[in-house]
């Protein structure tokens, strides 16, 4: 990695942390605008303009129709991958930087076209990234229009704390491998 990413790294990292400690005062001075009935406050998700450039052009990166071969996933920010003409394209929705976690959305992707058959529309697959910050993440995914979240299994106890109204609204799908994933993606319900 090279320290520039690294210094971008380091200050997300120190956002998402000024991020909490906002969201904490404010539970504090009472100005919590989402809380549940387990007292749970869910983190601001607020995206700096000057980051997210594009952002205005379209109300929801997830409000389009899925294709065959087409995967959308988080690392960070929401990439779609898709394969055309044989070659593997990412796109980041949200900026500019790049993902190097994309192994499942791939094994996915080529999964939809050996079996012809596109992934449900604002389906998001979540990978290790989000680890520590999944309510965060499913807020993203919330407010992006999401319907389905496929989340790695080892992350389940995230959601203890998380409101009651964001797991009814999502339907969280827990995947433990590629296969189980495959296997809830493309098996016949």
């Amino acid at each position: 990695m090279s320290e520039l990413a690294e210094l971008i790294r380091i200050n997300k990292n120190i956002e998402n942390q000024n991020r909490e400690i906002i969201r904490l005062l404010k539970i504090i001075a009472g100005e919590a605008d989402f809380v549940d009935r387990s007292g749970y406050v869910m983190p601001e998700f607020e995206e700096p303009k000057e980051a997210y450039p594009e952002a205005d052009s379209f109300t929801s990166l997830l409000d389009v129709t899925c294709e065959v071969g087409e995967v959308y996933f988080i690392d960070g920010d929401i990439y779609r991958l898709s394969i055309q003409n044989n070659e593997r394209v990412i796109d980041n929705l949200m900026g500019e930087d790049e993902t190097t976690n994309f192994n499942i959305a791939e094994v996915i992707s080529d999964e939809s076209i050996n079996r012809n058959k596109n992934i449900d529309d604002a389906t998001v697959i979540l990978t290790d990234s989000s680890k520590g910050m999944l309510p965060q993440t499913l807020e993203l995914c919330y407010k992006q229009d999401a319907k389905k979240v496929f989340i790695p299994w080892d992350q389940a106890m995230e959601l203890l704390g998380a409101p009651d109204t964001l797991q009814r609204v999502l339907k969280l799908n827990f995947y433990k491998s590629q296969d189980d994933l495959i296997d809830k993606l493309f098996g016949d319900e």
